[in-house]
């Protein structure tokens, strides 16, 4: 994967003839209509947004009639909100409960500002996903989750919920990072992400080694989320979970 904010020209120029070469597009889970390209798969675009000249690869997009952009974001920035994508940019804000993400992610945007942030944004041209990840189980998860279901449900508008998705993916970890983490004394949150009595190796589709759930231990957390994720939030289609 070749980061977007080296040789912009040179990476557009690439994905214009690499959209070009594909057939007509079917509708499927990722986008009914458009070719996705995600732009933020090794950076946070909105946290990085001064260091590339993001609005040239926003408007290529905008412009061109066969592909969207999108990507997950931890952040809200505003400066963003200059910009009307007229729908074919997708940002994904990043969920989990506030209390695990004031633990895990620290001096990223709070998690009630990204919720706040979805009616803002959608009014502003972008469309909006919602991305349920890292997952996890810990002691009391369930009712924790529950509550940012509820606050979804309370502060998005109806009028945008039917058109609101959702990826949802449980936390995979890995040795090195828990190595690296007890190192700088990330005690509190390796011991929300690291529990090997409920975790077992993997290898990744890239051929990394990382840790997740036990898969029958993994199925019943899944089916146990979900349920409660679709008796709160009937309106958000999970696009896919796993």
């Amino acid at each position: 994967n070749t980061p977007i904010n080296e040789n912009i020209d040179q990476i557009l120029d690439v994905l214009d003839k690499h959209v070009a070469s594909l057939p007509t597009k079917i509708s499927n889970q990722t986008d009914s209509k458009y070719w996705t390209y995600d732009i933020g798969y090794s950076t946070d675009v909105s946290l990085h947004w001064k260091h590339t000249n993001w609005l040239k690869i926003f408007n290529f997009f905008k412009e061109y009639p066969y592909a969207k952009a999108t990507f997950a974001t931890k952040y809200v920035n505003p400066k963003l909100l200059n910009f009307n994508p007229e729908g074919k940019i997708r940002i994904r804000f990043s969920l989990m409960p506030a209390r695990i993400s004031e633990i895990l992610e620290p001096k990223t945007s709070p998690i009630i500002e990204r919720i706040k942030a979805v009616n803002i944004f959608i009014e502003a041209g972008y469309e909006v996903h919602l991305n349920f990840s890292p997952i996890i189980a810990y002691e009391g998860w369930l009712t924790e989750y529950a509550k940012l279901f509820e606050d979804l449900d309370q502060y998005i508008n109806n009028q945008y919920k039917p058109f609101i998705k959702a990826e949802c993916i449980f936390l995979t970890h890995n040795d090195k990072q828990h190595e690296k983490n007890i190192a700088s004394n990330r005690l509190e949150s390796e011991a929300l992400i690291w529990q090997p009595n409920i975790q077992e190796n993997k290898v990744s589709e890239y051929g990394g080694k990382a840790v997740r759930y036990k898969a029958g231990i993994k199925s019943n957390f899944i089916k146990r989320w979900s349920m409660l994720h679709d008796r709160l939030l009937p309106w958000n289609k999970i696009r896919y979970i796993f």
